[in-house]
Formats: C-alpha cells, structure tokens, sequence
C-alpha cells in the first residue's frame, strides 16, 4: 500500500508556508528513485546566505522569488551539486555493496547556480538518481550506471525482466508483452459532437515527448523556433495531406469535442497513413493563432484536445518495483491517444 500519514493544516501560515522551503529535507534528506543524502549542512548554509522567511520564530528558505525557487533546486540537487551526488554514491554503496563514490570524486567542488545557466549551458553531473552516467564529456545513454558498474535494476530480481507477476497484470493479461490492437474510433469518444466543416479528415492523434524542447525550456528563443518552424507543428503523412491540398507549412485546423489547436503541418512520409503527431509541452506563449471553429477564440495546445484515461493496473502497489507514485510507477500516457477532425485552416487570424 502506499504511505499514509497524518497532515495537520496551520491556516493562518498557509501562504507563508507555500513561499518557504520546509525543515523535513533538513531533518530526513533526500532522495528519489531509491538513492538518499543528507543536506543538513548545504541547507543551514542556504539559510545563512540567501534571503529567509520566519515562521513561528523559525528560519526557512524562502521561495518567494522565482530566482531564489531555482537556486534552491539546484543547491540541492545531486545532478548540480558534486558534493551531494558523492554523498548519495556513498550510500548507493551501503545498499548494493559496490564502489560507487568514485563516479563524483573529480565533481565533488561543482556547484552550479541560476546565474551559471544564465551566462552559458552547463553539463549535468554523474548522479545515482539517474541511469546514465556522464563523466568525461559523455552523453547520456541509460542503463550504463547499471550495465557497467553492476548495479542491479530496481526491480523484484535485481535484473530486467518482461514478465510481471502481480495479480493485476495477471488478470489484465499484460504479465508479459501481449500485443493488443487499437480500439475502434468510436471508443475514444471524442467525436461525438464535433462536425466536418469542408474537407476534412479523420486521424489518430498522438503526442509523443518533446523534438525540441521539454516542458517549455527556452522553447521561445530564436534558435528553437526556428528549429519548430516558430511553433509546434502536426506531424501527418503525405497521402493524407495530398487528400486535403495540405502541403509542407500549410496551416491546419485540428479539432474534436474536447479542444483545438491551430498549427503548421510538417508533411512526411515518415508518419503512418491515419495517424498525426504533435510533440508534446508546446508553450502558450507564442505562435497560437486564433480558431474559425471556435468562433475566433485562441487555439490551444496538445492538451487541447486530449483527456485522462485511467490504466488500472498501473496503480498497482506494494510489491517489488510496483510502488505507486503520481507521475512515475502510475498512470501513463493513455491520455495521449484520440481521434481528431483535421483541415486546410481556410483563414489565418492572429
């Protein structure tokens, strides 16, 4: 099961508390993906030399400020800290029995801050939090930590495995790599009152992670728009284009009942006939025009047009790997896969 635990609420602090940075990662560490270290002196540090909120007579961090929310995050992540990211190789080697440490000792002096980002790009460091290992100019390739230094997999068997033997996977039928097909269109529901306005075409709409970008980092910037054509363009194959005189950087109308968006058309053979992508973390910032369907309103992202739909066997918990956490062992990108209307935009309105 997962963890529960008593929360008491203090109201009369809660803003204060929503702009501070708390006294648990002092008093517990930190840690994701089964890795721990301890930050009590990096925290008391942070304390003494960035701005402070007093709450009921105690010093906290203070996340006021986007500026101080980012030195905060990368002060005490291992991936930017080397000192950190040895601490917690040290206690990978308690837990797996392995040396460790010796993938930071060269990073333990690194410290990288908000203004460092600024000035230029930084590398991430070697961090055991994460399964590719960087050091000496490498990219990052997963499973190299695990591959080359034997550190098991975080699974029941130490090792990968294809099959899952816990009782939802058994009774859904996915306790091995099961091939299912796609549900009919109609399952998807998501046409149901959405109307063809001139030619248009019925497509399978997906939105795999970010070409370009990822969750809206510098995606607004002159190089990456123009990487993106100055937007976040749908993806769609030749021949169905061919069908709606929609050629390479037309601008095209996408639609059904939940949402629209209003993008370019990136026309390629590479795509599957009946099926259309856009890459996923489009910014609102820029390049959204204005919807005819919708009566003029500003169009939307690819969000717009998607709903979550709940996988029950990844809620699974309390066994071996399965461990549920919101946005990691839970449910996935199901709400990613719908049925849209798609046309040649007739007028372009910013």
């Amino acid at each position: 099961m997962p963890k529960f635990a008593v929360v008491e609420r203090d109201y009369k602090n809660v803003y204060e508390k929503y702009i501070s940075y708390g006294h648990l990662p002092r008093k517990n560490g930190l840690g994701a993906h089964g890795t721990h270290y301890d930050i009590t002196d990096v925290h008391d540090e942070l304390v003494r030399t960035n701005p402070s909120r007093t709450i009921d007579g105690a010093e906290h961090l203070s996340l006021e400020r986007a500026r101080d929310v980012a030195n905060v995050i990368l002060v005490l992540a291992t991936v930017t800290n080397g000192e950190l990211a040895w601490r917690s190789y040290k206690d990978m080697e308690e837990k797996v029995g392995l040396p460790l440490a010796d993938l930071a000792d060269g990073n333990r002096n690194v410290r990288v801050q908000f203004a460092d980002l600024q000035a230029q790009p930084r590398r991430l460091l070697n961090s055991p939090m994460w399964s590719g290992l960087t050091n000496s100019g490498r990219a990052y390739a997963p499973f190299t930590y695990n591959r080359e230094r034997m550190v098991p997999w975080r699974t029941l068997t130490g090792r990968q495995h294809l099959y899952l033997d816990h009782p939802l996977y058994l009774e859904f039928g996915e306790h091995v790599p099961t091939y299912k097909p796609g549900p009919p269109p109609a399952e998807f529901a998501d046409l149901r009152f959405s109307e063809k306005v001139g030619p248009t075409l019925e497509l399978n709409y997906l939105t795999p992670h970010g070409k370009w970008h990822i969750h809206s980092t510098y995606g607004e910037n002159e190089r990456m728009t123009t990487l993106g054509r100055g937007c976040d363009p749908l993806w769609m194959n030749e021949t169905d284009a061919e069908s709606l005189d929609i050629v390479d950087n037309d601008w095209v109308e996408v639609h059904n009942d939940n949402g629209v968006v209003v993008t370019r058309a990136v026309v390629s053979a590479r795509i599957p006939r009946g099926i259309c992508i856009q890459y996923h973390s489009p910014e609102r910032t820029y390049s959204i025009p204005k919807s005819p369907l919708r009566g003029h309103k500003r169009a939307g992202g690819h969000n717009s047009m998607t709903r979550t739909r709940l996988k029950v066997n990844l809620m699974a918990g309390g066994y071996g790997q399965f461990t549920f956490h919101f946005n990691y062992w839970g449910p996935t990108g199901c709400n990613r896969d719908t049925q849209i209307y798609v046309r040649k935009l007739p007028e372009l309105v910013w």
